[in-house]
C-alpha cells in the first residue's frame, strides 16, 4: 500500500473509534472492579455468612449468593471470562466497521451492495484490499484470523481447541508470532487439539490493539480506493451536518472549510472543491 500519512476521521471512523474506547474502558474498568471487590472480601475470608448477608446494600448481591471465600475464587478468576467476552466484543466492533467501509464503497460504486452486505468476516479485508488496490500489512491480519477462529471456538466448541485454529496459529509469520508474545504474554503455538482456551488480560489487550492496527489499515486502504469525487461529497455532507446551521451565516464556505481541514486533513481538499460542492446542494 502507497505510504499515507494520517487518518480521515470521516464520521463511521469516528464512531467506531469512541465505541472502541468505550468497550476498551468498560473492559478495564470491570476487571479492575472485580480484583478491588477480590481484595474487599480478603477481610471476610473463613466466614460461613453468605454475601447478601455482609452486604445487603449492593445492588444484585443476592444473584451471587455465596460465601467471601467462593466469591473471592471466582474474582480471582475474571481475567479469564473477561478475556474471551473482550475478544467477542472487540472482533464484532470490528467486523461491523467493515461491513460500513464497505458500504462506503457500495455507496461510490465500486463494488455492489449485496457484496458489501454479505462478506463473511473471514473475506471482509480480501474484498476491501481487491476493491481499494492495495494490501493491509499482514502482520495484525494473521493475528487477527486467529483471535477470530478463538472467538469461534467459544462460540460454536466450547472453547476447545479445533485443528482449523491450530492452522491458523501455525500460518502465523516470526513477526505475528513474537507480536502476540509480547503483547498476551503467552504463546499460541503450545496449543493442542481438543485443549481448552484460556484467554487473560493479555488477550483482552491483544485483540484491542489488533483491532485497532486493522482498521487504521483499512482507513488507509479507503483512502486510495474512494475517488476524490466521493470524499469531497462525504466531507461536505460530514460538515453540514456537524454544522447544522452554517449555510445561514456568511463564513459557510470558510467554515466547512476549517471543518475538512481538521477531519480530512490527509486528503488534502481544495478550497475550490468545496466551494462545487456546497454549490451543488
Amino acid at each position: 500500500m502507497s505510504a499515507i500519512n494520517g487518518l480521515v476521521r470521516f464520521p463511521a471512523h469516528r464512531q467506531y473509534e469512541a465505541l472502541r474506547v468505550e468497550a476498551s474502558n468498560a473492559l478495564m474498568g470491570l476487571l479492575a472492579g472485580a480484583q478491588l471487590s477480590n481484595h474487599l472480601l480478603q477481610l471476610n475470608r473463613g466466614s460461613e455468612r453468605l454475601l447478601p448477608e455482609v452486604y445487603p446494600n449492593v445492588q444484585h448481591i443476592r444473584r451471587f449468593n455465596l460465601t467471601a471465600d467462593a466469591a473471592s475464587d471466582i474474582l480471582a478468576e475474571a481475567d479469564v471470562h473477561l478475556g474471551a467476552m473482550s475478544i467477542a466484543y472487540a472482533l464484532a466492533l470490528h467486523e461491523d466497521h467493515m461491513k460500513t467501509s464497505l458500504l462506503m464503497l457500495a455507496d461510490a460504486g465500486i463494488i455492489s451492495r449485496r457484496r458489501a452486505r454479505e462478506a463473511h468476516a473471514a473475506g471482509q479485508h480480501g474484498l476491501l484490499e481487491e476493491a481499494c488496490g492495495g494490501c493491509f500489512d499482514p502482520v495484525p491480519l494473521q493475528q487477527l484470523d486467529v483471535l477470530r477462529r478463538m472467538r469461534n471456538a467459544v462460540i460454536h466448541d466450547g472453547g476447545r481447541v479445533s485443528t482449523g485454529l491450530l492452522a491458523s496459529i501455525a500460518a502465523l509469520s516470526p513477526d505475528a508470532a513474537s507480536g502476540w508474545v509480547k503483547i498476551a504474554k503467552s504463546d499460541p503455538s503450545v496449543l493442542t487439539v481438543g485443549a481448552r482456551l484460556r484467554f487473560g488480560h493479555g488477550e483482552m489487550l491483544l485483540a484491542l490493539a489488533v483491532t485497532k492496527s486493522v482498521e487504521r489499515e483499512s482507513n488507509r486502504l479507503l483512502q486510495l480506493g474512494l475517488p476524490r469525487i466521493e470524499w469531497v461529497r462525504i466531507a461536505v455532507e460530514d460538515a453540514l451536518a456537524s454544522l447544522p446551521d452554517v449555510l445561514r451565516g456568511n463564513a459557510a464556505h470558510r467554515k466547512v472549510h476549517g471543518f475538512t481541514r481538521h477531519h480530512y486533513g490527509p486528503l488534502a481538499i481544495e478550497r475550490h472543491e468545496i466551494d462545487a460542492a456546497l454549490a451543488e446542494r
